[in-house]
């Protein structure tokens, strides 16, 4: 069982993107399968360079398996997320001005590749490229959605989590016709309870 919680800032943190609550729960099959069922409340803020109108919220609910392995030095994951997502509607009312009504539903597919290697007993390397897709209702890829490369250094500052700075580069797909980059230095707190 866990829970995650994220601020995201645009802007030099001057702009806010998005609030993102997302509890889990596990169930670990075996040493190297882990099953996952978890809820996620996200707020995305106009920010940007294509900002949105208004605030708009998303509900999804969402499965997950994460498979681990070693190679080497290099500890390996594997891990498969569908979505099933409750998107905000904006539309614009009788008077020009726009609101939440409604929400519209979408499946999202993510594939993530994760690697972390230990450099000392306090010290580690971690990254991963996670892919997304949008798929239809019967469960077919539909479309790219986005790309996440990150990378960081590591610090267990604590027995039960870890301190990391890293850079996190996104390439997201907004429409056929437009894209979005972000570089983002992101920094992570991790407890385990």
């Amino acid at each position: 069982m866990g829970n995650e919680f994220h601020i995201r800032r645009d802007d030099w943190i001057k702009d806010q993107e998005q609030l993102l609550i997302r509890p889990y729960v596990d169930y670990k099959v075996n040493e190297n399968t882990i099953v996952s069922v978890g809820y996620t409340f996200i707020r995305t803020s106009p920010y940007g360079k294509y900002p949105l109108a208004i605030t708009k919220p998303e509900n999804n609910f969402w499965e997950q398996v994460t498979l681990k392995q070693t190679l080497g030095k290099l500890n390996i994951s594997h891990r498969y997320r569908l979505e099933h997502r409750f998107k905000g509607r904006i539309v614009t009312n009788g008077s020009g001005a726009s609101e939440i009504r409604g929400a519209d539903y979408a499946n999202r597919f993510r594939y993530r590749l994760i690697a972390k290697r230990n450099l000392t007993e306090k010290l580690f390397l971690h990254a991963f490229d996670e892919i997304w897709f949008n798929i239809s209702k019967e469960v077919r890829p539909e479309s790219l959605d986005r790309n996440w490369f990150f990378a960081a250094l590591g610090w267990r500052a604590f027995t039960d989590g870890n301190i990391q700075l890293g850079y996190l580069k996104q390439w997201i797909k907004l429409s056929d016709d437009r894209f979005e980059r972000h570089p983002t230095l992101q920094v992570v707190v991790q407890r385990d309870f």
